[in-house]
């Protein structure tokens, strides 16, 4: 079975749906395998799971893929730490969907036949100055995901995330077997 092929179907059927829920649901494409696609960057994974509801073998998801999987229930929901921080990676250069696209930072490896929502918990500023952190949906990409928040969101220059969030939106069980992130700390 093709998941991107399925989730891409879904995407263009979500486009009708009203833009708060679809900033609900971030959904991007879970792979097999990693992308092969994915330049020769660094590679890291989900050390911990932080928060899990409805979700049998949480600790299935950490590490590197090893065809164990971690099984997300309808409505349930994993929050996992990273080992390291992914960052948005520049608008400019290579990247899977060519130049001037949006490289990946990150990829999910799994398997799928349900909607599910993608956030990362990021470090923002108010209008006074102060920090604080909210969860913003993930860009999907076709091969995985990017740290690329709408613009109304003025998270810090160089923020990183660490923590993700993956919901189960759908009726179906969600499985995942890793969390990859790729890159390292902007200089």
């Amino acid at each position: 079975m093709n998941l991107l092929k399925g989730q891409r179907m879904k995407a263009k059927k979500r486009r009708l749906l009203p833009a708060s829920f679809l900033l609900f649901l971030a959904v991007g494409p879970l792979a097999s395998t990693p992308s092969q696609d994915q330049p020769q960057r660094p590679r890291f994974y989900a050390l911990e799971a932080v928060c899990e509801k409805n979700v049998h073998n949480a600790k299935d998801s950490l590490g590197a893929p090893d065809g164990r999987y971690a099984e997300v229930f309808p409505g349930g929901q994993l929050i996992i730490l990273m080992e390291n921080k992914l960052y948005p990676l520049p608008m400019a250069g290579w990247s899977p969907e060519g130049p001037g696209g949006v490289a990946d930072s990150g990829s999910i490896v799994g398997k799928a036949e349900t909607e599910f929502g993608l956030e990362g918990w990021f470090p923002m500023q108010d209008n006074q100055g102060k920090q604080h952190y909210d969860w913003i949906p993930l860009g999907p990409s076709a091969t995985g995901f990017c740290l690329f928040p709408p613009p109304t969101y003025p998270f810090e220059g160089k923020a990183g995330v660490d923590m993700i969030r993956i919901t189960n939106a759908g009726t179906k069980s969600l499985f995942i077997d890793a969390v990859i992130g790729y890159g390292e700390e902007p200089v």
